[in-house]
């Protein structure tokens, strides 16, 4: 026996000990059963079950507790596993918070719900709802899957989104979208996915500025966005390699949203090891690279007591292949883009002034005010109606006024709504324009 085995017999009897003190030092509650099966639920659960041990090494301090709100989602989710069916609970993706900013509560759901399903084709559903500290949106999909053959499957899917400011309330601004979804196994073991979807706005929101002057409209962008997967055929026993491309383009009159990345991943199949390079190009930070990887290891205490090495892979190597079936697909999520960035222009009320002689040409734009009678007015002492000039279907007019020589401020009113435009001094009977 070696040394090493003869120190772990000798001191095995203190291991019992030490697991009930470390065992009788966690608080106990009803949320103990909650096991993280994602990498981000081990993020949740780290937040939820801190460190015991931490207090004793560092005093608290008050300015770093973690605000409450990172204990409202894994809780809901908790308690949501144990009062909804498996078949309900898989298909909904929840998140609750709380914005300190805002003062509001936030809540993401996300659903998708097989209506129909037969053996070669399937019907769903897919309502959305994001409430965020700042604005609120809403979305519903359906959409239609359907087996060629064994190896092929095309599906369709068309989708409704709202998004508003949550506070200001308001009109919603609203999109209509379709995609097309076609994904088949070329044989060796292989597949190849592409979805293409489109967006186009249905809908415009105008609203004033706070001044009163300033017009401002916003609506959805339009655009596409389109992704392929396709898994190599086996190159060698041990490693897959898989590729997943990605481009959109998303245009407005104000923003022009459009990109790509491409990601190339590969992983052992004994689970090991992964590692992913991925090069795209972004409008907002540009060109960019990104290189991921992870080592997975399972412990083993009966290797350890043995003198053994106790770290291993957490599958044994094998060339066998695990290949999903195409049917599976039918119940795949939409890959689809949400929450596409909000196109915003802002138009000023206007007046701009020329002066010849005791001719005064006046012309400018009431941006939400097509078709309209405005009326012009001068003032010397008070405002004294002087001409009526009507706005073309863009809101802009355009007039002439004559006026004796002097020193006169110029308006233009659309009465029905008290509408005002800046007010222009201009000098008739005197070489010069309006300021």
């Amino acid at each position: 026996m070696s040394i090493y085995r003869s120190i772990l017999l000798k001191n095995i009897v203190y291991l019992p000990i030490i697991i009930l003190l470390i065992v009788s030092s966690v608080q106990p509650g009803p949320a103990a059963a909650y096991q993280p099966d994602s990498i981000a639920s081990v993020v949740d659960y780290q937040r939820v079950y801190p460190d015991p041990f931490r207090d004793l090494l560092q005093p608290p301090n008050a300015a770093a507790i973690k605000p409450p709100e990172h204990y409202i989602d894994p809780t809901l989710n908790y308690g949501l596993s144990l009062v909804l069916p498996d078949t309900i609970r898989k298909g909904l993706r929840f998140d609750a918070g709380y914005d300190r900013w805002e003062g509001l509560p936030t809540v993401q759901a996300d659903y998708f719900l097989p209506v129909k399903g037969w053996n070669d084709k399937s019907l769903f559903l897919a309502p959305r709802m994001v409430l965020s500290g700042s604005k609120e949106r809403y979305a519903v999909g359906a959409g239609f899957r359907q087996l060629i053959n064994s190896e092929t499957l095309i599906g369709f899917h068309a989708f409704h989104d709202w998004a508003r400011y949550r506070r200001g309330k308001g009109e919603f601004i609203r999109e209509v979208g379709a995609g097309l979804e076609f994904a088949v196994h070329p044989g060796n073991h292989s597949d190849l996915s592409f979805s293409v979807n489109a967006y186009v706005p249905s809908n415009e929101r105008v609203r004033l500025g706070q001044d009163g002057n300033l017009l401002i409209k916003e609506k959805f962008t339009s655009g596409f966005d389109a992704r392929l997967k396709f898994l190599f055929p086996p190159v060698t026993d041990y490693l897959d390699f898989r590729v997943d491309a990605r481009v959109h383009n998303y245009r407005g009159e104000q923003i022009n949203v459009s990109g790509y990345s491409a990601t190339l991943s590969v992983n052992t199949r004994d689970g090991l090891l992964t590692t992913s390079f991925e090069q795209g190009r972004d409008a907002y930070v540009g060109n960019y690279y990104r290189v991921d990887g992870n080592l997975n290891l399972v412990f083993d205490w009966t290797e350890l007591l043995e003198g053994r090495n106790p770290f291993a892979a957490p599958y044994k190597a094998s060339s066998f292949r695990f290949t999903r079936k195409m049917r599976d697909g039918l119940y795949d999520r939409v890959s689809r883009k949400h929450d596409l960035p909000t196109d915003r222009t802002e138009r000023r009320v206007t007046l701009a002034a020329n002066v010849y002689d005791d001719t005064v040409s006046f012309f400018g734009g009431f941006p939400d005010l097509p078709h309209s009678r405005v009326t012009v007015q001068t003032s010397q002492s008070p405002w004294q109606d002087a001409a009526q000039v009507v706005t073309d279907s863009s809101g802009s007019y355009f007039g002439k006024l004559r006026l004796p020589p002097g020193e006169y401020r110029l308006r233009l009113i659309h009465k029905p709504t008290g509408r005002m435009s800046g007010v222009r001094t201009i000098v008739v009977g005197a070489t010069g324009s309006g300021e």
